[in-house]
């Protein structure tokens, strides 16, 4: 795994291999990213933007927020292996000042928080279906 574009482009991303945590792949990656920068239909500036990644696990899409500029990335994952991996990245991508790492349930965050957010990303595990009430948090908050 890699980092597409940015200041960071072509450095490797340490990741984690297991039934649990999947990475998001570099090529669904720069799609998005592509969609992002490209579309008629959104308008996402990620330079400047203070961003959420929702079960992070190992932080690619962040890490790629991080390389294109964002001011900030808030990271929420519970798995604390993936947590380790992601800690290990920012320290050797020395990034670690635009990053905040929440070890906790998303829905416990979304509920607490009073930050506001210019792109939220959300890559739940196949079989959650807590997804859709952090949807419904998120629109209730307003955080966005």
């Amino acid at each position: 795994m890699r980092i597409i574009s940015g200041t960071l482009k072509g450095k490797s991303i340490n990741f984690l291999k297991n039934s649990i945590t999947r990475p998001l792949k570099d090529s669904v990656r720069e799609n998005i990213f592509n969609i992002l920068q490209h579309s008629n239909l959104i308008q996402v500036n990620i330079k400047k933007s203070n961003v959420l990644d929702l079960y992070s696990g190992i932080g690619s899409f962040g890490l790629e927020c991080i390389s294109r500029g964002a001011k900030k990335i808030t990271f929420v994952e519970r798995d604390r292996k993936a947590i380790n991996i992601l800690e290990q990245n920012l320290i050797r991508l020395s990034i670690t000042k635009k990053a905040l790492i929440i070890n906790n349930k998303i829905e416990n965050i979304l509920d607490m928080n009073k930050e506001k957010f210019n792109i939220f990303f959300l890559d739940p595990p196949f079989a959650d279906s807590q997804y859709i009430l952090n949807l419904s948090l998120i629109k209730k908050k307003k955080n966005l």
